[in-house]
């Protein structure tokens, strides 16, 4: 299997879904998904993600936190490695932060995503703790943000993987939540990962399952990312 560039390009249509656990596939379509980067709390403070474009072919993810007055309460980039990173999404629920970024490849550097503007064992006790074996596709973190200070509270690596066990492309253009978890939908350019602790592959996949050369797929992840509690497979584009 091949990394596949086809399927960064999204569009929003209606879907229904497969799913690999033993309960009915959850086909709602009315959870709120945010897909942009940009989000306000209660007390109108906001939060713009995005990143630095700090050389030719580099970038830097970062959130930017200013208060109603316009003014700067925090502004962090997460990683400053050769690795490039983006900060995507941010939403805020329930009086929480979360945001989706993207990194191609793993560093264990102090200025690593995992190292540099994290709380104490943030990588811990999570679905996936780092980016995987080999580099170049870019993989998807999700987390939650303190937004007193801008530093990850917990935050887990998704991935997919080649044939050969290579990490591979996966990305998550939108965040929801519903009955308290993060609701998400992804586009996978190798094999997903299913429901579970821990990476496996999604079960009962082959090539004929893609879309527009690329697997389409639903997610709930419980609140402190330890597991993907559902993993379901789509069967048309959203």
């Amino acid at each position: 299997m091949k990394y596949f560039p086809a399927f960064w390009v999204i569009t929003l249509f209606m879907f229904a879904s497969c799913s690999d656990d033993s309960g009915n596939p959850n086909t709602e379509n009315d959870i709120p998904f945010v897909t942009d980067h940009f989000a306000v709390d209660a007390a109108g403070n906001t939060y713009l993600a995005g990143f630095d474009q700090v050389s030719s072919n580099n970038q830097d993810p970062f959130i930017h936190k200013k208060n109603s007055r316009g003014e700067t309460l925090w502004r962090l980039r997460y990683e400053e490695t050769p690795v490039d990173g983006r900060a995507v999404l941010v939403a805020w629920s329930e009086g929480r932060l979360y945001a989706v970024m993207t990194v191609d490849g793993g560093s264990v550097a102090t200025n690593s995503i995992t190292r540099h503007q994290v709380v104490p064992g943030a990588f811990e006790g999570v679905f996936q703790s780092g980016y995987g074996v080999g580099g170049g596709p870019r993989v998807s973190l999700v987390m939650e943000i303190d937004s007193e200070t801008g530093k990850i509270k917990k935050g887990t690596f998704i991935t997919a993987r080649l044939t050969d066990g290579n990490t591979n492309a996966l990305l998550v253009p939108q965040i929801g939540f519903s009955n308290g978890r993060i609701v998400l939908r992804a586009v996978a350019a190798a094999w997903p990962p299913g429901a579970g602790t821990s990476y496996v592959r999604f079960p009962n996949i082959s090539d004929a399952d893609r879309i527009e050369d690329a697997f389409w797929l639903r997610y709930e992840i419980e609140l402190d990312f330890s597991r993907i509690s559902k993993a379901d497979l789509l069967q048309s584009t959203f």
